[in-house]
């Protein structure tokens, strides 16, 4: 690139050395017609002072001898070549050649105009001589009348010889002056666009995003005040700069924090912007959707479906959505469009919100009222179909009153547990975080809690086997006495006669402790062991109306277990039995994060 201070400086030389190169041939030329000028009235005063030392007869032998003699001797003199010349052309003397053999010279420019009474200038080449000569002549007179001519000449290689030394001393001259103009032009450019290459350079450094960048200038001038103003530029653009930064970290703090998926469409359908819900709810990572279509990214054409007609319409679009890559998810959608300046559609923004847990706790609550409305409608139509008999007339029979009555009172008995089963249930849930800690003899916990089983495990034939370890443990005692009790009433309901439950207590890892309930039992299938947390769930439902169960014991077992950050484990084989295994922290969470135990 061109440096406007190189082109300055060609400019400024190119000017100044026009300028002396024409003044140097304006002055030659004209010191030259000076020189010539001056040199010609020189030869014309000369020639009349030598006319007028001509005082007698042209013609005369004498006067011939003494015209030679007077040439050769003023010519010494005046360091000219002298002339005389009579009317008729005749060269009567010349100083330098032989009158002679000198050809008429009446026909000769400044002879011809001083026999005309004036006198005559001529720069001409001499045959004679065989040179150029500058010839000056004038005429004699004598009683007014033109007797004569004298000429002087100089050989013009002599006046030119002296013009150049004069030339050279000016070409020199000039030169210098040339040179000195260069320099001054040099530094002139260099002044004016020093700054402007500073200010270029600054602009450079802006454009790299260096805002602390600025322009250090003195003067007050036009460029100083350019220097100012992208001084004042610079510290206007670095705070909008500083402003966009702090936002864009605001906007990606948030978008990198939101559960909730974002994804932006440009107006070709391209995504240019996702945060990291949005790798969970696609099943992409974000490097590899930024630049794709939208039909591309997670290949859910539901979603793109919504995408396009948003792009499409302008419309606002808020809908739910079923996606099945890379699992089977639901989605609630909010799209609207994103308009440019002039009004016109620029790209989609997405928010996608997962309500997969939603939908499935919607699906659990319906599943949960139709099973308490069903466990609740069994007792009581049964207790209604009882009492209806009683009253059409079988109150008589004394014997089928007692079986009815005893009917009702077992099927007021099971909606009583169901009822408080569920109560249970949802205060456990309610208040997890607000159990009622306190060191608990863990040994003396379950082996109470046994004794209280003993004489069904009796009635029905069964054998309990305590091993219980000396360990006391921060828990909430009566929650879990509930769960010794929901295990130990699952074991006995499920166990045959002359089969044993074997209850056990023991420190597990460090700072835990794990209680195991297992029973000889009918065993569960492996395809129900993911499913028997669930409320209601039963593996045989015959078996278990006939035992009296609920179908909400286990799931009050988990929750309080893990109410304790504890978790339950079981094992089991049909017709072989069942084992339960409970590991709890034996302290409290906050008292192991305290001390660091």
């Amino acid at each position: 690139m061109k440096k406007i201070r190189n082109r300055l400086t060609l400019t400024f030389t190119l000017l100044i050395g026009i300028s002396l190169l024409s003044l140097g041939f304006f002055l030659t030329n004209l010191i030259d017609k000076i020189y010539l000028n001056a040199l010609g009235d020189r030869l014309v005063k000369e020639a009349n002072l030598t006319k007028d030392m001509i005082s007698w007869e042209i013609g005369s032998k004498e006067g011939l001898v003494l015209f030679q003699q007077l040439a050769n001797n003023t010519s010494k003199e005046l360091n000219t070549r002298i002339t005389f010349i009579d009317k008729n052309g005749l060269v009567l003397a010349d100083s330098k050649y032989d009158k002679n053999k000198m050809d008429n010279h009446a026909n000769r420019p400044e002879v011809q105009t001083s026999l005309n009474g004036k006198i005559g200038k001529a720069i001409r080449y001499s045959h004679t001589l065989g040179m150029e000569m500058l010839y000056t002549s004038v005429p004699i007179m004598k009683n007014n009348q033109i007797i004569g001519v004298v000429r002087l000449s100089l050989p013009v290689n002599e006046i030119k010889a002296s013009l150049e030394s004069f030339w050279y001393s000016l070409v020199i001259g000039l030169f210098i002056v040339f040179l000195i103009t260069i320099l001054i032009s040099y530094r002139i450019s260099n002044k004016i666009t020093k700054p402007i290459e500073d200010m270029t350079e600054i602009a450079k450094r802006i454009t790299n995003k260096d805002y602390s960048a600025r322009i250090h200038l003195n003067s007050n001038d036009e460029i100083g005040q350019l220097g100012i103003a992208i001084n004042l530029m610079a510290d206007s653009l670095n705070n909008q700069i500083m402003t966009i930064h702090e936002n864009e970290k605001k906007i990606t703090t948030v978008l990198n924090n939101m559960a909730n998926g974002v994804l932006l469409v440009d107006k070709s359908g391209k995504i240019i912007l996702a945060n990291p819900a949005i790798e969970w709810l696609l099943g992409e990572q974000i490097e590899q959707i930024i630049g794709k279509y939208h039909i591309e990214a997670g290949q859910n054409y539901a979603l793109s479906e919504l995408i396009e007609r948003s792009l499409n319409t302008g419309e606002s679009i808020h809908a739910e959505i079923s996606i099945q890559y890379p699992i089977k998810k639901y989605l609630d959608c909010h799209l609207a469009p994103i308009y440019d300046a002039k009004g016109q559609i620029n790209g989609v923004v997405s928010v996608l919100h997962d309500i997969t847990k939603l939908k499935h706790l919607e699906n659990m609550r319906t599943e949960f009222i139709a099973n308490v409305s069903h466990e609740l409608r069994t007792p009581i139509t049964a207790v209604k179909g009882f009492a209806e008999t009683l009253l059409d007339g079988a109150l008589k029979n004394e014997e089928t009153s007692r079986a009815f009555l005893q009917i009702i009172y077992n099927e007021s008995e099971r909606l009583h547990r169901l009822i408080s089963d569920l109560l249970d249930l949802s205060k456990i849930e309610l208040n997890q975080n607000l159990l009622n800690y306190s060191t608990v003899d863990m040994r003396e916990l379950i082996h109470s809690t046994i004794e209280t089983f003993k004489p069904q495990a009796v009635k029905k034939q069964l054998n309990i086997v305590e091993e219980l370890d000396d360990i006391h443990a921060e828990v909430d005692g009566d929650r879990i006495r509930q769960v010794i009790i929901n295990l130990l009433t699952n074991a006995m309901a499920y166990t045959p006669a002359n089969g044993s439950i074997k209850v056990t207590l023991k420190a597990f890892k460090p700072e835990q402790i794990k209680i195991t309930v297992e029973d000889t039992g009918i065993g569960i299938p492996k395809k129900s062991l993911s499913r028997i947390f669930e409320r209601f769930y039963r593996v045989d439902k015959a078996r278990s109306r006939e035992s009296g169960g609920t179908g909400l014991g286990l799931a009050i077992v988990k929750h309080i277990v893990e109410s304790h950050e504890g978790y339950i484990q079981v094992e089991s084989e049909v017709q072989k039995g069942t084992k339960f295994a409970i590991i709890l922290p034996k302290y409290k969470k906050e008292k192991i994060d305290g001390n660091g135990i």
